[in-house]
């Protein structure tokens, strides 16, 4: 019960009994009151105490309790404003300060860039494998295929296998060939000569096969060592100009035009020479065409001669001076 429901019933019950007390005397000064009327005047007061009280009760707003305060073990301790009781957010960390090879972020991508390494070098040495013994992908993956159904799936593994086995023992030397199966036939040969023969003539085969590939091997990588050497001599010159060039970035697509234009015309370097040689002509091609043009020089200014005027008047020495012309006709005379 609220403390001021508790307050005001007690306050009640006191007035109910200063009532009762009053009645007692009463009695006692006009004459004692019948016990049934007695009674039933203390029944009726306590039913109207109740009553009032119930009401009392009803009408008044149920307070909330207030929240417990948070003690200190939740965080908070007693007089601290609101929120100071919240966790704090931690700042974020500062690594200005710290050197680019030691910063967080660039020790994770070199992580991450080293296991990338280890997954293409695993890569690398697999596809070295298939191309060194001239396997193709789609043989590899039948032969991978094959070896996984193996384990699960025999049946279907030897479906799968059967043709490249007999094929194999054919090139093994270990099935017969027609003309042989025939001579083993009629007589002129036992089986163990002709298993001895077949078996011969396949070593002579696959040794042949052999040299023949080993030939095709050195020819293709003669072919991607020399294409490797120019896109090597391509990306040292790049590296090379852009170190030295400061705007270099901005002409590598005029530069890029430029070659793709000699190429289509037949222009193309044999040699990791032949391609420093053309770029360095491609280079100085393209820093001609981005060169401001020179505006063209403004003609020299020719002094102007102002005319001279005739002096009039005065006096030659040894002789008398003619008058000036006043008219077209008197220069004539005085030309004549």
């Amino acid at each position: 019960m609220p403390p001021e429901l508790e307050d005001l019933s007690t306050e009640l019950d006191q007035a109910l009994e200063d009532q009762a007390g009053t009645g007692g005397t009463d009695g006692q000064d006009g004459g004692a009151a019948p016990a049934d009327g007695a009674g039933s005047s203390a029944a009726q007061a306590k039913t109207d105490d109740e009553g009032l009280l119930g009401v009392v009760r009803d009408a008044a707003p149920s307070k909330k309790p207030e929240p417990a305060a948070a003690s200190p073990a939740d965080g908070a301790e007693a007089g601290d404003k609101p929120g100071e009781g919240a966790p704090k957010k931690e700042p974020a960390e500062d690594f200005s300060d710290v050197p680019f090879n030691k910063h967080p972020r660039f020790r994770q991508l070199l992580s991450e860039r080293n296991g990338f390494k280890g997954d293409a070098e695993k890569y690398r040495q697999v596809d070295t494998f298939i191309r060194d013994n001239g396997m193709s992908a789609q043989e590899a993956a039948d032969l991978l295929t094959v070896g996984a159904m193996a384990k699960t799936n025999p049946a279907k593994a030897w479906e799968l296998a059967r043709p490249w086995v007999e094929n194999l023992l054919k090139a093994a030397g270990e099935v017969l060939a027609p003309e042989l199966e025939q001579a083993v036939q009629e007589g002129r040969m036992t089986r163990e000569a002709a298993y001895d023969l077949s078996r011969s003539r396949a070593t002579v085969a696959s040794m042949e096969a052999a040299r023949s590939f080993e030939g095709q091997r050195r020819e293709q990588q003669a072919r991607d060592d020399h294409a490797k050497s120019i896109t090597d001599a391509a990306q040292s010159w790049e590296d090379s100009r852009r170190e030295r060039d400061p705007g270099f970035d901005a002409k590598l697509e005029p530069i890029h035009r430029e070659l793709a234009w000699r190429h289509r015309n037949g222009d193309v370097p044999k040699d990791a020479a032949g391609v420093r040689a053309q770029l360095d002509d491609v280079y100085k091609t393209v820093n001609a065409q981005l060169a401001p043009q020179a505006a063209p020089a403004a003609p020299r200014a020719v002094p102007t001669r102002q005319a001279t005027k005739p002096v009039t008047g005065g006096s030659v020495a040894g002789g008398n001076a003619k008058p000036a012309p006043r008219s077209m006709l008197e220069v004539v005379q005085q030309a004549g």
